[in-house]
């Protein structure tokens, strides 16, 4: 071998450029084929176009590849793509989705494995977004589309799911040495996950050899020369039915009219992809409508949103706090039917029915919360309302009904309820009124002129807190003593209290020995059998 020729064999070698594309010219995300590409991914390898809202065709795509701001789709796009890359990343949040994305993609550029990012003078993949400032939302629409397409490249050979898919759609099997138990079968072609479903080809050529492809069922089609050429163009010739109609009939209009002649290989191709399109158009009009129904129901949504931002809302809460005050007197009755409570009529210990609303003169207890409130503090009694007549025990053979003796107070601590609390073989009467009679004090109910009020009655209960009005059976002599205005004296077992509260058994001992008839003395009172405890 020829020394001199081998050295300008190695020459050639080592100066031979490695393959690159010429940049494209286009003015928009349409007229790229990574466009396509990542679409065509989304829809066979993932279901964000069902997911994610809004996204329905690859203009929704193109829309968010154009936007300056963190689109919506694009942001489900990327962070459905750093999953499938890293399982486990968390930080996907708008404002985190740039670094995190940034650390992704130099993970996968360490290698020698060249990029779409590959520099040939520093013989490295380099960070595209190293010295963007705001890192994927500040990139340019090209930056975008292309780190879209390397995301997909690098999901084609490391994701695991989608290796496995595509090699039982393919009927790859690795390691064919190893004993398995049995073989997974290739899939129907009607499923999504099939060779037929998943493969990427032309719908067909034209007579100028101009290839037409489409990746789902909205009118958008695309029209390359031959792919595998470095300078093949693609473009974007259809987006509305109306632009894809027109696609037909223009394939119509260049098929040969002569149909004696025999057709040549690239006119059959051509009258094949022309029925074909016309066969896609039930599918499109059926995408169609079913797009148009989301969007509306988007554009209702939106529309109810901002009229409810416009319209005042309404509340449930109350507006002041609740006042459980019954029948109170309010300045207007607005304010007092803003909050209404009716509690059981039977609640006798609470409240009672309203004489005034009800006309049977008796009126309402109020709560002496309520009253002290609106007394400043002060608790007064009302003389002027009426009151519930005294509840009497019909075991003694009183008058069941009820009497309007009067308001009833609580017994003020006054010095007859401390002689009340004398031992007891001494006995208290109650004040006595100016005519004679005894009256209520302090709430306690009041004696009839007919009865005397004794402390302790033979078979009763003796207490403190009350005493015991008994009537003498008609037709006996019974009276009582008045010792003076203010405080009486009455005997019980044959001790009393003298005016000036010194013990006299004398005079009792002397009333006593002289009732012989069972009757009462001048100047004392005997309990007798003959006395009717009322």
């Amino acid at each position: 071998m020829n020394p001199t020729s081998s050295k300008n064999s190695a020459n050639k070698t080592s100066n031979v450029k490695s393959h690159i594309c010429p940049p494209s010219n286009a003015k928009h995300p349409r007229d790229r084929w990574e466009t396509a590409f990542v679409y065509a991914f989304i829809m066979k390898f993932t279901n964000l176009r069902s997911k994610v809202e809004s996204f329905e065709n690859p203009s929704d795509l193109e829309d968010a590849i154009l936007s300056p701001t963190q689109h919506p789709i694009l942001v489900q796009v990327l962070s459905r793509f750093v999953l499938n890359l890293r399982p486990q990343t968390r930080n996907l949040s708008p404002e985190q989705l740039p670094a995190t994305l940034s650390s992704v993609l130099q993970e996968y550029m360490k290698s020698s494995e060249r990029t779409v990012f590959w520099n040939e003078d520093l013989g490295t993949n380099v960070d595209p977004l190293q010295k963007v400032e705001g890192g994927i939302w500040g990139a340019s629409w090209d930056l975008k589309l292309r780190i879209l397409r390397q995301l997909v490249e690098l999901q084609l050979s490391h994701n695991q799911e989608v290796r496995e898919t595509i090699d039982r759609a393919w009927g790859v099997v690795h390691n064919k040495h190893r004993k398995r138990d049995t073989l997974s079968a290739p899939p129907d072609p009607s499923d999504p996950r099939s060779m037929e479903r998943l493969k990427t080809a032309p719908l067909g050529l034209d007579l100028s050899r101009k290839r037409y492809w489409a990746f789902d069922d909205s009118p958008r089609l695309y029209m390359s020369s031959n792919p595998w050429k470095v300078t093949a163009d693609f473009k974007t010739v259809s987006t509305t039915r109306e632009e894809y109609v027109k696609i037909i009939e223009g394939l119509a209009s260049g098929e040969p009219k002569n149909s004696q002649k025999k057709t040549s290989k690239s006119e059959n191709q051509h009258i094949q992809l022309r029925g074909l399109l016309e066969s896609r158009l039930e599918a499109i009009d059926q995408e169609i409508v079913r797009v148009q129904k989301v969007r509306r129901k988007i554009e209702q949504r939106e529309i109810l949103k901002a009229q409810a931002e416009l319209r005042s809302t309404r509340t449930r809460r109350q507006t002041r706090r609740p006042d459980y005050v019954y029948n109170q007197d309010f300045d207007d009755e607005e304010e007092g039917d803003e909050y209404t409570y009716q509690d059981d009529e039977d609640d006798e210990d609470r409240l009672e029915i309203d004489g005034d609303e009800f006309g049977d003169g008796i009126s309402r207890r109020r709560s002496q919360r309520t009253s002290t409130r609106n007394a400043n503090g002060k608790r007064t009694s009302d003389a002027l309302g009426e009151w519930r007549g005294e509840r009497r025990s019909t075991r003694l053979g009183t008058n069941p009904d009820p009497v309007n003796e009067g308001p009833s107070t609580k017994r003020a601590r006054t010095e007859e309820r401390s002689i009340s609390s004398a031992p007891s073989d001494t006995l208290v009467s109650p004040v006595l009124s100016s005519s004679g009679a005894p009256t209520a004090k302090n709430g306690a109910a009041a004696v009839r002129q007919n009865e005397l009020v004794v402390e302790q009655v033979a078979g009763k209960k003796k207490s403190k807190f009350w005493y015991y009005a008994v009537e003498p059976v008609p037709g006996t002599a019974a009276s009582s003593s008045v010792l003076s205005n203010d405080v009486g004296e009455l005997e019980l077992n044959g001790h009393g209290l003298n005016g000036d509260g010194h013990s006299d058994s004398a005079v009792g001992k002397d009333s006593v020995g002289q009732n012989d008839g069972g009757g009462a003395h001048e100047n004392g009172l005997s309990v007798a059998p003959n006395m009717e405890v009322a």
